[in-house]
């Protein structure tokens, strides 16, 4: 505004200058038009002052109003962001809790559903296991009862048992049986092992007699030191007999006898019959038995 006033004050001069050099006004004249001029100018400027102020304080009150609107506008954006955000917040607390609420009761019907199925099954078990505790007591009852009739069967039959086994040990008992090749006398390795085991029961039964029975084939003697079948079976006894002394068996136990062919086990008329009927036979005889 200033340089617009000086502006106008520097054309004014020119202009008197000029019209002064022209010789067209006085002095006094130009004065009172300077000043006329300068009081109009110095109006102007002070409206244009006050006109200046004027628009400057709108200036401001606009900047100002401006600012707080830009402010107010601010405050409200921010308001409404912070509010979608809460309300987001809110809606998806609230979704995230009926989510949760429907997962639980999701959860807690399979629960109850499968603890159903486990207790049916326990139940269905349960019974199968007590159909097989009564089956198997049932069986174990009726296993008992057998077990208990065949003791008491047992125990009726006790006295018979103990009369047959005192029956049995009275009477003679083959103990072995050992054969002799053909017109043979002579124990082999095979009768000696034999002989060897029974030995140990010959000493068990001290009070019972040991009865030695030489036996042959039938085949006729026609050589040899023997006259006849009766000799070589009572040779033959009489070799057990000397055997089993020497293993410790006291002789006034043992008698001897040869029965030559009479009382055969086998057919004379086969080769194996023959050699079956060529033996020597120990029998314990307990004390008092009849033979």
């Amino acid at each position: 505004m200033k340089t617009r006033g000086t502006l106008t004050f520097t054309t004014l001069l020119i202009i008197s200058i000029a019209v002064i050099g022209c010789g067209k006004l006085s002095q006094e004249e130009f004065e009172m038009w300077k000043n006329e001029h300068v009081m109009q100018v110095d109006q102007s400027n002070t409206e244009i002052k006050a006109q200046v102020t004027k628009l400057e304080g709108k200036v401001d009150q606009n900047n100002k109003a401006t600012m707080e609107a830009i402010s107010k506008g601010k405050d409200e954006a921010i308001a409404t962001s912070q509010q979608g955000d809460a309300d987001t917040i809110a809606a998806a607390k609230q979704n995230a809790k009926e989510e949760i609420a429907k997962s639980n009761a999701a959860l807690t019907k399979t629960i109850d559903m499968k603890g159903k199925e486990a207790m049916d099954f326990a139940k269905a078990e349960d019974a199968k296991i007590q159909k097989e505790i009564m089956a198997n007591s049932n069986s174990l009852k009726a296993l008992t009862a057998r077990v208990e009739r065949i003791f008491a069967a047992m125990s009726a039959n006790s006295d018979d048992i103990a009369e047959l086994k005192a029956d049995a040990a009275s009477k003679p008992t083959l103990l072995a049986t050992v054969n002799f090749n053909s017109g043979q006398t002579g124990l082999s390795s095979k009768a000696k092992e034999m002989l060897d085991g029974i030995v140990g029961q010959i000493m068990e039964n001290p009070e019972a007699e040991i009865l030695v029975e030489g036996h042959a084939d039938g085949t006729p003697v026609l050589r040899g030191s023997h006259r006849s079948n009766w000799d070589l079976s009572q040779t033959r006894a009489n070799s057990v007999v000397k055997y089993l002394k020497s293993k410790g068996v006291d002789a006034d136990r043992i008698k001897a006898v040869g029965k030559a062919h009479t009382d055969p086990v086998a057919s004379q008329n086969t080769a194996a019959g023959r050699a079956m009927n060529r033996r020597v036979e120990v029998i314990l005889n307990p004390s008092g038995s009849m033979m």
